[in-house]
């Protein structure tokens, strides 16, 4: 029998929370870690969509209609202030989440994306530490 690994039963624990919390159904990932999408599939009643950061687009973004854009705190090619203006500026004024292995400034990094970009409701949660995780 297959059993689920520690780190991935703790990674879903921790995006049930993160998804049911903010009450929305319609999900946009942008470039996720590989094992998140598989991940989400098991969290019920959600349309689950997945972009590279380079392919949102103000059209995707219309006919998406994300409630909640969920995307890695940091990666290799953008940051979450990067996604955040990015957002915007194709209309979006729902919920961004970011994803980070524990940090310890967390609270500076949410009141800094907060302060710059008010009309999102932006939160951050930590994933279980990973060794085969970028973030």
């Amino acid at each position: 029998m297959s059993r689920t690994p520690r780190s991935r039963l703790a990674l879903q624990a921790v995006l049930f929370q993160c998804v049911k919390a903010s009450e929305t159904s319609n999900l946009l990932l942008v470039d996720p870690a590989r094992e998140l999408p598989s991940s989400l599939k098991e969290i019920s009643g959600q349309a689950i969509q997945v972009l590279q950061y380079d392919q949102i687009t103000a059209q995707k973004m219309v006919k998406l209609r994300p409630e909640l854009v969920l995307a890695p705190l940091l990666s290799e090619r953008f940051d979450i202030l990067d996604l955040a203006k990015r957002l915007e500026e194709f209309g979006f004024t729902g919920k961004l989440r970011a994803y980070s292995r524990p940090l310890p400034n967390i609270a500076a990094i949410r009141q800094e994306v907060r302060a710059a970009h008010p009309q999102l409701d932006f939160d951050i949660f930590t994933l279980p530490i990973d060794e085969f995780r970028d973030n």
